[in-house]
């Protein structure tokens, strides 16, 4: 894969394993909306069964996962191995303290770029004398792509990519609107065995939250993507986007003008946010199986 460092391919190759679905006891219901000319999919959850259910800036808990081993493995072995356990809590810090910034400065969501979290938790580990070396010019790309899979198994949801595949040669226009890390695309690309752009990903319509500093459900995310189709002809109500979660997908797509698909998949990743007003909408369809999209590919393709 041309897109593909080859060493990060062969890290994600060997850690990941199968995971399958659990089912989330939810029925399909709505109906396939008509004049859509594009779908734009979420990642965790959705095209990717995630063992916790969302990407893993989520649930950095606990020291239990070997930090100390993961440092050593990454070129950043700890004097004393006891300091691991001060790992997570220093990643939180940072990034409550990035999201911190961010706000004060007018983002409604802030998203960190968690390479740069790391390096100032190296700096902290150093500054306490927790590293023999200097890491201010260290590369942490591993470390964080060594931490991501070791907390959060990903596999492809069945469906994934056949389904993405066949809605492209359909000609929908497809894409991407995630929550997200530099490692995401990579995972994605390994897990698939092919570019995002030979699986029919137009890379115009691909938005990744750490990119912008700015996450779902914040409907800014959905900007870029919108804009391009836009200025092609493709309106927001001719988009459908999929998602697992009623807030950050659902409702972030809606008020962003596009028409909505809740994935009910997975009961690891479902997320219905019952109670939040924030997410007081319905979607257009729900679906149980992402090869349900195959219906559109069926009924003549893009039907725009």
């Amino acid at each position: 894969m041309r897109s593909m460092n080859d060493a990060f391919a062969r890290e994600i190759r060997e850690s990941l394993s199968p995971l399958a679905p659990i089912p989330s006891g939810m029925s399909p219901r709505g109906s396939r909306p008509r004049g859509i000319r594009a779908i734009l999919f979420d990642i965790y959850g959705t095209l990717l069964i995630s063992g916790t259910g969302d990407i893993s800036l989520a649930s950095l808990q606990g020291g239990m996962f070997g930090m100390d081993a993961l440092l050593r493995q990454s070129g950043f072995p700890l004097t004393d191995p006891s300091a691991a356990d001060i790992i997570p809590d220093l990643i939180d810090r940072e990034i409550q303290r990035r999201h911190a910034e961010l706000r004060d400065a007018g983002t409604d969501y802030p998203e960190v770029e968690i390479r740069d979290v790391w390096r100032d938790v190296l700096i902290h580990l150093w500054n306490d004398a927790y590293l023999d070396d200097d890491p201010r010019a260290a590369e942490t790309d591993h470390l964080a792509l060594r931490h991501e899979l070791g907390v959060n198994p990903v596999w492809p949801m069945p469906g994934f990519p056949e389904v993405v595949v066949r809605l492209a040669e359909a000609g929908y226009r497809v894409g991407i609107v995630s929550n997200a890390q530099f490692y995401t695309p990579l995972i994605l690309e390994v897990l698939a065995d092919a570019t995002l752009e030979d699986l029919g990903f137009e890379p115009g319509l691909c938005s990744w939250s750490y990119a912008l500093r700015r996450a779902k459900p914040s409907p800014d995310v959905f900007s870029a993507p919108l804009a391009r189709l836009n200025d092609e002809g493709v309106v927001p109500s001719e988009v459908l986007y999929v998602g697992n979660d009623m807030l950050n997908d659902v409702a972030a797509a809606s008020r962003a003008g596009c028409r909505t698909c809740l994935f009910a998949g997975d009961r690891r990743s479902l997320r219905l946010r019952e109670g939040d007003s924030r997410a007081d909408v319905e979607p257009d369809m729900i679906i149980t199986e992402l090869a349900v999209l195959e219906d559109f590919v069926r009924q003549g393709g893009n039907d725009g």
